[in-house]
């Protein structure tokens, strides 16, 4: 269900290339869209970053605040992260081209991150 799930946000936006549902507590991703050709490397690096950025219980997170949702911009990707906000161990880890529709695929990544999370 939870691959079903991705493939069915990943269907709505063709910006959006890879996403990826990970465990930040023991930085894993469990599951990605069937679609993703990204290498383990690159989805545990994806992993890593998202934990680095959020925090974990034994890493502070970046910056001064608490936050479920950040952005990282490459000269060729938008890297977008959201952790839930009832189990903080749970993130979706998207990787976009620049031109997706930004406001409408963070609307539907985070109810796709709700579903996956807590079985709606």
């Amino acid at each position: 269900m939870v691959t079903e799930t991705l493939d069915i946000l990943h269907d709505q936006f063709p910006g959006c290339q890879t996403l990826a549902f990970a465990d930040l507590s023991t930085q894993m991703v469990l599951v990605t869209n069937s679609g993703t050709t990204d290498s383990r490397e690159t989805l545990d690096a994806l992993c890593a970053e998202a934990a680095l950025a959020f925090g974990t219980a034994s890493i502070p997170a970046l910056g001064t605040c608490a936050t479920h949702t950040i952005f990282v911009s490459t000269a060729d990707q938008l890297h977008i992260y959201l952790r839930d906000t009832k189990e903080p161990g749970d993130a979706l880890c998207c990787i976009c081209r620049h031109d997706i529709a930004l406001d409408r695929f963070v609307i539907a990544a985070r109810s796709c991150l709700e579903q996956i999370s807590h079985g709606l």
